[in-house]
């Protein structure tokens, strides 16, 4: 390349910056124009285009088209530019300044990037890399050419690991003076990907440590969608190493509000990347909290019920689904702590044909149903899942043992035990229930319920894919039964509420109508795939 009198013209305009680094950004009219003119020709024929083209290897040449770092003819071609002023390390300088911009702006490590402008993008960090001594000049430099070269590995596999140890500590003032001097923006990737390193630098430390931090990752992640789910797994599977597995409430809470419950086969593909024993922790705490709720928030005289909560507590890891058949007033009520509740019991809740306070709770123990509700004078009924059950929670539930669907059928039920005490001798209603729990169904606190019945799986609704015998009104089918009917939005809807399954409804949007589950059910799926819907890993069925 022959080197012309502009460079001397160029940089005198910028002398005047240089101590600082500071200088006008060029607009980003002015860096299309240049792109969208070196994408005709592939010619870079003065320092400007040089310098201009570096700043701008991540605009696309048009909308929706490829940006010069998406095509390594052009890519290679920039750089083959930028090399001829390399051996002026003032005029190259500037624009290894707008290829470390362009490092720092393109997003290579999100899903969306192609493979070739991934590829590209390594080649540039190499690059910059390799030429991170060229940038010095033996009189005047910028304040940023020594922040670039003291800061070497960020043209390296582990940009970040050097900041940690600071920011772990509460120290950010390294790394806001870094951003400063080389124009690291906030949308950059690098401190996205700083936030990762902080979390997976606490997860290394002693459990001590690491339960000091975790309520600051919680909050790191919490500002972050892009990152979330991948610094929760990090998170999940390290607390879940800590001794006792003792209830932290944010980490319960983040979890069910980002990832929705544990144990419903249509949150799967979200809880799917946790160790097991992580995604049992949080169903436990969570169970816990939907016991301690029903008996206190939900107890129909509003005082609560202290020992029947105390008792089921202690039943938590027997405990293999749960479901709520709230009252009218528990399903409409609009203050914060019952929406929020609400949010939480998604896929769980059941509507009761009551009125007032009545609520009921449903939990699944091994080869047992047991239905508790608010009132303090209702007893306990039991059913047996391997038989039929005489309700079908789809439907409305109802509470007079004369109606369809009660909850209240002892001549079917298998347990019916009051919470009185002084009962068959026992001095208090618990040791009553613990002993019937053990004796008739091996049920013991603190251990998971037997499971006799084949094919046991984790799903969200207990009753409707067991021996259930539905009534020939029943509009519902099942695999065995009843043929599949032909596809309506209302027939979907009902295969969502018997199986919990999440649909996510695009199409006013122009896009697709979604079911948000895996593919691991053959009854769900051939029932979507018969209506036409697709499966895509990862995502769920599309329709």
């Amino acid at each position: 390349m022959v080197v012309s009198t502009e460079i001397d013209v160029v940089l005198a305009r910028m002398r005047g910056s240089l101590v600082s680094g500071a200088g006008r950004e060029p607009s980003d009219d002015l860096l299309l124009e240049t792109v969208r003119r070196f994408w005709q020709n592939l010619e870079v024929t003065s320092f400007r285009d040089a310098y201009l083209l570096s700043a701008g290897l991540c605009i696309p040449h048009m909308p929706n088209g490829l940006c010069v770092l998406e095509d390594r003819p052009r890519f290679k071609a920039v750089l083959d530019g930028v090399d001829g002023w390399s051996a002026r390390p003032n005029a190259f300088r500037r624009c290894y300044q707008g290829l470390m911009k362009s490092y720092f702006t393109y997003d290579a490590l999100g899903d969306a990037a192609p493979a070739a402008g991934r590829q590209n993008w390594k080649s540039l960090r190499e690059y910059l890399r390799d030429h991170n001594g060229r940038i010095h000049d033996k009189n005047v430099n910028p304040d940023w050419v020594a922040m670039a070269i003291g800061n070497k590995q960020l043209f390296g596999e582990s940009p970040c690991d050097p900041y940690v140890e600071a920011l772990l500590q509460g120290d950010a003032g390294a790394i806001d003076h870094l951003c400063e001097e080389l124009g690291i923006a906030k949308a950059s990737w690098f401190l996205r990907e700083l936030v990762l390193a902080q979390i997976r630098g606490a997860t290394k430390l002693g459990d001590g440590q690491f339960k000091v931090l975790l309520p600051r990752m919680l909050e790191l992640l919490g500002s972050n969608d892009v990152l979330r789910d991948r610094g929760l797994v990090m998170l999940l599977d390290r607390y879940a190493k800590v001794p006792g597995l003792h209830l932290h409430q944010q980490l319960r809470d983040f979890s069910v509000l980002w990832w929705g419950n544990p144990w419903l086969p249509s949150n799967e593909t979200r809880w799917g990347g946790v160790v097991p024993e992580a995604r049992t922790m949080v169903g436990d705490w969570l169970k816990l909290e939907f016991i301690e709720t029903f008996f206190t928030k939900l107890a129909e005289d509003g005082m609560g019920d202290r020992r029947r909560m105390e008792f089921w507590k202690r039943y938590v890891k027997a405990i293999d689904h749960i479901e709520f058949a709230l009252g009218s007033t528990a399903r409409s009520a609009s203050d914060r702590d019952f929406v929020a509740l609400r949010k939480k019991m998604t896929g769980l809740i059941r509507h009761l044909d009551a009125s007032g306070t009545n609520n009921a709770f449903i939990m699944t123990m091994g080869d047992l149903v047991a239905v508790e509700f608010s009132g303090l004078g209702n007893a306990l009924y039991g059913y047996d899942a391997r038989t039929t059950i005489p309700f079908d929670t789809i439907e409305p539930l109802r509470l007079s043992k004369y109606d369809h669907n009660s909850l209240k059928q002892k001549e079917r039920s298998i347990l019916w035990l009051t919470h009185h005490d002084g009962t068959n001798g026992w001095s208090k209603w618990e040791y009553n229930f613990e002993a019937k729990l053990r004796q008739e169904f091996h049920i013991e606190p603190g251990v998971p319920a037997p499971q006799t019945r084949q094919a046991i799986r984790r799903r969200a609704d207990a009753f409707s894919k067991q021996s259930y015998e539905r009534s020939s009104t029943d509009s519902a089918w099942s695999a065995d039964s009843k043929p599949l009917p032909s596809y309506t939005r209302f027939e979907l809807n009902k295969l969502a509420v018997r199986e919990s399954l999440r649909v996510d409804d695009k199409t006013s949007q122009g896009g697709s109508l979604w079911v948000r589950t895996d593919a691991s059910d053959e009854h769900i799926a051939n029932a979507l795939t018969r209506w036409g819907f697709h499966h895509k890993p990862g995502k769920g069925w599309w329709k």
